[in-house]
């Protein structure tokens, strides 16, 4: 629906260019069927590599940067994995002012760099941030009776929306 002008591509430092050899197409991406490519890269993993950095940026792929985007995806898809098994308490035993209102600093984050010229890199680094908090509820070193179900519905509906509506990346099942 949208159309955004993006700058250079580059493999592994140099212009992407059909005369060098060294240009790929999307199926070749996915199919790792490319001499420059050590494998293949799901759909959603490319999509991640690329939402790293600012559209206006150069982007460089890389087996490194696209193995590496790769496990940074997997961390946000397994935080949405643990996240849909949370349920706030219908009574927190007492709010933490403090954890609170880092939620809600988080969730106005992810929409003021969403705001910002499309920041997705930014936003991004939000959601792994807000993934932390999630491991950190996860493992119990902090408790959802510290925070209420409004703060929690916000933070959980920002997460799961974020990462599915505004970034287009969903949870795979194989994960």
């Amino acid at each position: 629906r949208y159309w955004v002008h993006s700058n250079m591509l580059t493999v592994n430092g140099q212009k992407m260019s059909k005369p060098l050899g060294n240009s790929f197409l999307p199926a070749e991406l996915f199919s790792g069927n490319h001499a420059l490519l050590e494998k293949g890269y799901s759909p959603c993993a490319v999509r991640f590599f690329m939402l790293q950095s600012h559209y206006s940026s150069t982007l460089d792929f890389s087996n490194e940067a696209l193995q590496a985007a790769e496990k940074g995806y997997r961390k946000l898809a397994q935080a949405l994995k643990t996240l849909r098994n949370l349920e706030p308490p219908s009574r927190p035993k007492g709010t933490n002012t403090e954890r609170v209102n880092d939620f809600r600093k988080l969730i106005a984050d992810c929409h003021a760099n969403m705001g910002d010229d499309f920041n997705t890199a930014k936003t991004l680094a939000v959601l792994f941030e807000m993934a932390a908090r999630i491991n950190d509820l996860k493992s119990g070193n902090a408790s959802l009776d510290e925070v209420d179900s409004g703060t929690f519905t916000d933070f959980r509906n920002t997460f799961i929306g974020f990462i599915e509506e505004v970034l287009g990346l969903k949870e795979e099942i194989s994960q």
